[in-house]
């Protein structure tokens, strides 16, 4: 046995565990508001901090000290000052920029509980439906991508899509697929009002959120909101855009839905297909720690909520080449990989 290698192991195992806690103490600090009392602030001593944010000083002290453990915050041991530097508050203070991050820890509570699930399914297969991860999980995804949805679809993303623009602002008509709590459509009924917009989703609470959130943003009549399956497209047809954000990998028939979302188009209409970034060779994906966490959340979400609907379980990395493959399998003739800048999200045009 390699003696500098276990130690090593030891080490990381360690640091794991660490992360995960300190994961914890970013989720709670980010709810109870501790980084914005904190941007700003320059260098700021424990009691100082306490008083600042409305907290127990034990309670500052040891949330400090954690977070400085975790890198998240700088310390000065000759003055006992704790900092946070400006580069990590543009991640963490302002949910509605699409820098922010803090959305990211709102799933994790959910996501782990069903670990000892998760056990059980390796065990004995099927899988963990959707429902079961809690009503909390709804928003959580939405908090996740909030921020980047709506400073980036309508500025930067969709006029990379040949012909969408000009479609929607001439009032064409819209669709997006597995849309959750509505975030997609709200954007783009802004964004063209001439044109007619939809949602929809299987999950019934995520509809009835989208509801709540396009009747709070004064768009009352749109989008529409519809609540079922994919396959509802056929009654709803034709569409001269067509979209899924993160939604195939995790369907029970993704080769059906692609063949159902193509029957759907309109002549010349266009299909907007995102989906997690990641190579398709594995090793390529190690030490990045945007693979770490997709293979991660693939693992503890998307397979076990596939296979729950008696799905293939395809999981958030399959790949580019897959995707392609699965696209001209459903029909289409054109799979376009977009230019569009992203560390998380891979854009596909497909016609």
């Amino acid at each position: 046995m390699d003696k500098q290698k276990s130690q090593a192991f030891m080490q990381k195992v360690v640091g794991d565990v660490g992360t995960a806690m300190a994961a914890a103490l970013v989720l709670a600090g980010d709810r109870a508001g501790l980084f914005k009392a904190m941007a700003g602030a320059g260098a700021i001593d424990a009691a100082d901090f306490a008083a600042r944010a409305g907290l127990h000083p034990r309670y500052a002290g040891e949330w400090l000290a954690a977070m400085a453990c975790a890198g998240y915050v700088d310390y000065d041991a000759a003055a006992d000052t704790f900092t946070l530097p400006q580069e990590h508050a543009l991640f963490l203070t302002d949910p509605a920029t699409e820098y922010y991050l803090g959305g990211l820890f709102s799933g994790l509570p959910g996501l782990m509980a069903m670990a000892p699930r998760l056990a059980e399914a390796f065990q004995k297969g099927g899988g963990i439906a959707f429902k079961e991860f809690g009503a909390d999980l709804p928003v959580a995804l939405e908090q996740m991508n909030r921020g980047v949805y709506e400073n980036r679809l309508v500025k930067s993303w969709l006029p990379a899509v040949p012909g969408v623009v000009e479609r929607l602002s001439a009032g064409g008509r819209a669709i997006d697929i597995g849309c959750g709590t509505g975030i997609v459509p709200i954007t783009m009924a802004r964004a063209y009002p001439q044109a007619v917009i939809e949602g929809l989703d299987l999950d019934e609470q995520s509809i009835a959120i989208a509801r709540g959130y396009a009747r709070a943003a004064g768009l009352t009549d749109r989008p529409r909101f519809i609540h079922g399956p994919a396959e509802a497209l056929a009654a709803e047809a034709p569409y001269d855009f067509i979209s899924t954000f993160d939604v195939i990998h995790d369907l029970p028939d993704p080769l059906g839905v692609l063949e159902s979302i193509r029957g759907a188009l309109a002549e010349g209409g266009t299909y907007l297909m995102v989906e997690p970034r990641v190579d398709d060779r594995l090793e390529k994906n190690l030490g990045n720690p945007f693979g770490r966490m997709l293979h991660a959340i693939s693992c503890l979400h998307c397979v076990p909520q596939s296979l729950a609907q008696g799905g293939p379980g395809l999981g958030a990395c399959w790949g580019p080449a897959k995707a392609r493959a699965l696209a001209a399998e459903a029909g289409f003739t054109s799979f376009e990989d977009l230019p569009i800048r992203s560390p998380a999200m891979a854009f596909y045009a497909l016609r």
